[in-house]
């Protein structure tokens, strides 16, 4: 059978549930939701200015819009206005207005009459005792003190309750805001049972999210600000104390630059190696002529050495020599000072000298030395020897006094330039921790004058109107939900119980069950209008198919008649057809366990006898007893044309008879197996008999759709 016939059979035979229930499900819906509450709708569009106040005069965006950044601010507009702060103040507000302007009476702009005294049902009396007629803020800031999160308290629980006005689900459900394109332009709409409880949502609201994303804005920020500048205080102040205390330590230490300090000194040293060497050479070369003349003038020598005017004037020379010398070497004051010190010092020399010779002149007391040569020319030459071993005497001291200077500057700036290093690294460090501390501070500071600026031109352009008419009534959508649902329902519960249902009802899932072949249906006696005629149809159409194995060749056609369980109606089918047959004028004949054999007989059982029997006869029928209660020899399944099974329409085909049914199949050695099922319904007659009376317009609709005779004229 066509797939689409078998769909529609199926829609056909199951069209009066299809038809009523869901019908009668959606009169229910519409019975139920007629005093469904309507729904006002109000809204109101905002001017953020993101995008068209990109604050390019703060330097905040040079290279061009971020769009990325003006994204994020308009989702932090946005995420404000739905934020639980804001939506807290806002449910707050409104209770008091509603309260303080509503009219058990008569409806108003604010609240209708019957939602206020539901609302000031509900409303305990201490509550009611917060309500000040006269000031609204007032009201509020009671209402606020009020508040606290318990399980008891009524304002808590407005808020986190389902109430349809003030709790946060309500108006996650009800207040919506989008982004109009891709501007900088928000639209906020409100949905409501109550046009005047819309209407005064958006006006408190139009009054309250700009300070409210002013103030979560602004307290972040300022935060910060607070934040950086109290860390730009602390670490100013480390950073003063670290350079006060370089400057303390230069100071003790007598450091004014340190690296050109120890560059002039170790300049200095290098300097001082190739003065000693030439000093020390000097002195040496001094030291060995004054003592090879001093060998030449003992006697004289010996007399002046012990003269104490000779040792004076000898010092003295020698002082003025290492002043002059140490001038030389070590000099802090002006250059032109320092010459004109060292000149007074030579002239000084000079003057000493050419006394000192004087002197020496007149201490000659002999005029010719041993060895011949003239008195006066060796005191001379001794006394010029004497004059500069004393100067390089003097060099040789100002150098080891230089020497010592050195050592001791060594000493002294090794340790101060690790500790300088140090404190210049701390204060190094403690310096950029300072500028990046400004840096955000600056950037904070910018931070804050930008959301200035955007929150100055946050308004409301588009104020909220209040809804005359009521959006569009749900009820049909509830109706209409409700019928196409119940035909979802019904269509998946019968196609379920289609599939998973073992009764085998009619021809083609009794096929599909048994897997075999079904060529007739009898309705129960006289279920039927001209149920005679009706059988008689069903009859010629079993016969008419049985005959068709009808094999003369044969030395007897006999067909085996097998019920699975006791079914009175089994010997009445298998007689009609055997009395149809002898109407053709067939001999024809049936023979039924219990009046013709008995079914725990011997000659039943071996089989050996009924042969004869049904050779006289063109065709014959065995009636057997029910399979669950007898045994049936294989040689009739064998011998026999076919077997019919009589299986009841109304009954469940279980696994046992399954089993049964198998087994029969096993043992027909090949030959046909057909069914004929008995207590059918009407539908399943008449598809072995056609349409059936009553001959109704709607019964010939169906049978023609069914059949898929769509343009048949009759």
């Amino acid at each position: 059978m066509n797939i689409f016939q078998l769909i529609i059979r199926w829609f056909l035979r199951l069209k009066w549930w299809f038809l009523i229930l869901p019908i009668a499900v959606a009169s229910m819906a519409i019975y139920l939701t007629r005093n469904l509450s309507l729904q006002y709708k109000t809204d109101l569009t905002i001017y953020t200015g993101v995008i068209s106040n990109n604050s390019n005069a703060l330097g905040l965006n040079s290279g061009g819009q971020d769009w990325n950044i003006m994204n994020n601010s308009i989702n932090n507009i946005i995420n404000t206005i739905q934020s639980k702060e804001t939506i807290k103040k806002l449910s707050i507000e409104l209770y008091a207005r509603l309260m303080i302007n509503g009219n058990p009476n008569k409806d108003n702009n604010f609240i209708k009459a019957k939602h206020f005294k539901e609302l000031y049902d509900i409303t305990p009396k201490d509550v009611l005792k917060l309500i000040d007629k006269k000031s609204e803020s007032e009201t509020v800031q009671r209402l606020l003190k009020y508040e606290k999160p318990t399980r008891d308290n009524f304002i808590y629980g407005l808020l986190n309750w389902e109430h349809p006005y003030f709790s946060y689900k309500a108006f996650q459900e009800n207040l919506h805001v989008r982004r109009m394109d891709n501007s900088d332009i928000l639209q906020v709409t409100y949905e409501a049972n109550d046009p005047g409880v819309a209407y005064q949502t958006l006006v408190i609201f139009s009054n309250i999210f700009g300070s409210e994303y002013r103030n979560l804005q602004f307290a972040n920020t300022n935060n910060v600000i607070k934040h950086f500048e109290g860390e730009l205080y602390r670490v100013g102040h480390d950073l003063r104390l670290q350079e006060d205390s370089l400057t303390i330590f230069n100071v003790d230490n007598r450091v004014i630059n340190y690296d050109k300090q120890t560059e002039a000194i170790a300049f200095m040293d290098k300097d001082f190696s190739l003065r000693a060497q030439e000093v020390f050479f000097s002195y040496n070369n001094s030291k060995a002529a004054l003592l090879e003349l001093e060998m030449r003038l003992d006697n004289n020598i010996q007399s002046i050495k012990n003269n104490t005017e000779f040792l004076n004037k000898l010092d003295q020379l020698a002082d003025i020599n290492y002043s002059i010398l140490r001038e030389k070497t070590i000099s802090l004051n002006d250059p032109q000072e320092d010459q004109e010190k060292i000149g007074n010092l030579n002239k000084n020399l000079l003057k000493k000298e050419e006394d000192f010779k004087n002197f020496m002149g007149r201490y000659v007391a002999q005029k010719y030395t041993k060895d011949g040569y003239p008195n006066s020319n060796f005191v001379a030459q001794w006394v010029d020897e004497l004059l500069k071993f004393k100067k390089a005497e003097a060099e040789v001291k100002v150098v080891k006094d230089f020497q010592s200077e050195l050592d001791s500057k060594y000493s002294l700036y090794s340790p101060i330039g690790s500790e300088i290093k140090r404190k210049e690294r701390s204060i190094n460090f403690t310096e950029q921790s300072y500028l990046s501390i400004l840096s955000s501070l600056n950037e904070a500071r910018l931070r804050l004058k930008s959301l200035e600026m955007n929150s100055a031109v946050l308004k409301v352009i588009n104020p909220p109107s209040f809804p005359l008419t009521s959006m569009p009534s749900k009820r049909k959508m509830i109706v209409a939900g409700s019928y196409f649902g119940t035909l979802i329902f019904l269509f998946g519960f019968f196609l379920i119980l289609e599939l998973l249902d073992r009764t085998l009802r009619d021809k083609l899932r009794t096929e599909r069950i048994t897997n075999s072949k079904v060529i007739g249906a009898f309705a129960p006696p006289k279920t039927l209008k001209n149920s005679t005629v009706v059988e008689e149809k069903i009859v010629h159409g079993i016969a008419n198919t049985l005959f068709g194995l009808y094999n003369p060749s044969l030395p007897f056609n006999i067909i085996n008649v097998i019920t699975l369980s006791k079914i009175k109606e089994s010997n009445r089918i298998a007689e009609k057809i055997s009395n149809y047959w002898s109407n053709l004028g067939l001999i024809s004949k049936a023979f039924f366990e219990g009046t013709d054999f008995k079914y725990n007989s011997r000659e039943y059982l071996i089989g050996r006898d009924w042969k004869e029997k049904v050779k006289a006869f063109d065709i014959a029928f065995i009636q057997h007893a029910p399979f669950s209660t007898s045994l049936i020899p294989s040689i009739y399944l064998q011998e026999g044309l076919a077997t019919l099974i009589i299986l009841e329409a109304d009954t469940v085909f279980d696994f046992e008879e399954e089993l049964v049914l198998n087994s029969i199949k096993e043992r027909m050695d090949g030959k046909p197996l057909l069914i004929c099922l008995i207590n059918a319904k009407s539908y399943v007659i008449e598809e072995f008999t056609g349409l059936l009376p009553p001959y109704t317009f709607i019964r010939k609709l169906g049978y023609r759709l069914s059949n898929f005779g769509l343009t048949s004229k009759s």
